[in-house]
């Protein structure tokens, strides 16, 4: 039997619960994410926070923070350089340290969620953790970002060709707005929580996002058309200053490391929920939903890997090949 959505956001976060503790804990860790309080990246808080708590008998606290109330992503980056948060969500700006993680938001480099899982659990997400570990950030653990598709108000988006011309709102990524321009569209980025009234004064005619952010965003109720492109697979990085993790505790850092996992699961558990559930939730609310020509997608998309890996490393362009090759 399908499973429903209570509503899918607001159960997961749920049930995961905000960190805290009856008892006062020994020691706070501050955690921020730009995602809502019941969309993906605050589930995998949850479950990182939930199992701190318990693996460490509730001496150590993980106090989350959403919305952006700690600001956008690029500021939490800076602020765990300067210590006045422990613990950030990054995604798309992980370039802003190291441009060459680019790579990860290739179009169509990731097939689905088992290779996303493969990738990730295996040396090629070593080597990445390893990279970012150098340049003085510990990866506590990936989380599942979701498949991206694309939802705007003036037509079904089915090739590239139908993009000719919508403007179209981007993350900060010089990568992204390069991408959508080559399919057509007139891309710019816009900082996340400006978004939805965007797209509701017209601003903006649609945007790219995963299928939870759809609903946690509440885009359905400005936007007429979901167009099923999955065109990335954005990575989610659980991001932590390597001199503040070598600070903890080997405790600390054991459980950190455990609910980072914990926290991968649970976005992973999440984003598949929201496959199942978040196109009957927008089709409810009167958005068409329609699948995409993913060939025609693919082939526009094949001469970007080209152009946006000719300026990177050898060391990236070969980690390209190895994910694209990867079972």
């Amino acid at each position: 039997m399908k499973r429903k959505l209570p509503s899918l956001l607001t159960a997961m976060a749920v049930s995961f619960g905000i960190a805290g503790s009856a008892t006062a804990a020994e020691l706070e860790l501050r955690a921020a994410t730009i995602g809502s309080q019941q969309g993906i990246q605050m589930a995998g808080l949850s479950a990182l926070a939930s199992h701190v708590a318990e693996a460490t008998g509730d001496s150590v606290e993980v106090r989350l923070f959403h919305s952006g109330s700690l600001g956008d992503q690029i500021s939490n980056i800076e602020s765990l350089d300067t210590r006045t948060i422990d613990i950030a969500t990054i995604e798309t700006p992980i370039t802003t340290i190291d441009e060459d993680l680019g790579i990860l938001s290739l179009p169509y480099l990731f097939r689905d969620r088992d290779h996303v899982a493969s990738v990730l659990g295996g040396e090629i997400g070593g080597a990445l953790k390893q990279r970012l570990q150098e340049q003085g950030y510990r990866v506590i653990g990936f989380y599942e970002g979701g498949f991206r598709h694309i939802t705007n108000n003036r037509r079904p988006i089915a090739t590239p060709e139908d993009l000719s011309g919508l403007r179209i709102r981007t993350p900060e990524s010089r990568q992204r707005v390069e991408m959508f321009n080559a399919y057509g569209a007139n891309a710019s980025p816009l900082p996340y929580p400006e978004l939805y009234s965007a797209l509701q004064t017209r601003v903006f005619d649609g945007q790219e996002n995963p299928l939870v952010e759809v609903e946690a965003s509440r885009f359905y109720e400005v936007q007429d058309f979901l167009s099923l492109s999955g065109h990335v697979y954005t990575v989610g990085f659980l991001l932590m200053n390597e001199a503040r993790f070598q600070d903890l505790s080997d405790e600390v850092q054991q459980a950190l490391l455990e609910g980072g996992q914990k926290a991968f699961d649970a976005t992973v558990d999440f984003g598949e929920l929201a496959d199942q559930s978040v196109i009957e939730l927008v089709e409810r609310n009167g958005m068409q939903v329609n699948d995409v020509d993913l060939d025609a997608f693919i082939e526009a998309s094949q001469p970007l890997w080209e152009r946006f890996t000719q300026n990177m490393s050898d060391e990236a362009r070969e980690l390209v090949q190895r994910i694209a090759e990867h079972p």
